[in-house]
């Protein structure tokens, strides 16, 4: 038996190392057309570009309203901050007046006692506090007296 050799088929090194040449498309549209196409397209593109440089503008009035917007509500919140501070403060303020107030006499008391203001009653020569006397308590038994009572007289 004889064998037989493979068939190939020789590629030559030059149709490996260039890609096959591509056939050019046959138009199915007459040039005019085709021009029409490529005019419109190019408008296309600019009205994208142009559409683009609007949203682009649009949304940086965006952020820029959404900043100023951002920075205004801080100062709000900020000086809401500083009223209610104040606020706290002169409550504070008022319930201190209010307890002096109630400490100090009233105009009725100062009118009585002839002090007008509040430097002439700090001035005023003070008295010393009259002390009480109390006189000692006589227990139970010393009350009863001792006469009276029966195991004595009998």
């Amino acid at each position: 038996m004889v064998a037989k050799a493979k068939s190939t088929t020789r590629v030559s090194a030059a149709a490996k190392s260039k890609p096959a040449a591509k056939k050019a498309a046959v138009p199915t549209k007459k040039a005019s057309v085709l021009a029409r196409e490529a005019q419109a397209a190019k408008k296309r593109l600019l009205k994208l570009r142009a559409d683009t440089k609007k949203a682009i503008e649009a949304a940086k009035r965006e952020v820029a309203q959404a900043v100023e917007a951002a920075k205004s509500a801080a100062r709000f919140e900020k000086q809401a901050a500083k009223d209610k501070l104040v606020a706290k403060k002169a409550r504070a303020v008022a319930a201190k007046k209010a307890t002096a107030k109630k400490a100090a006499p009233s105009k009725a008391t100062r009118k009585q006692t002839g002090t007008v203001s509040k430097v002439a009653a700090k001035n005023a020569p003070k008295k010393p506090a009259v002390k009480a006397v109390t006189k000692p308590r006589a227990s139970a038994k010393k009350a009863v007296p001792a006469a009276a009572s029966p195991e004595v007289s009998a």
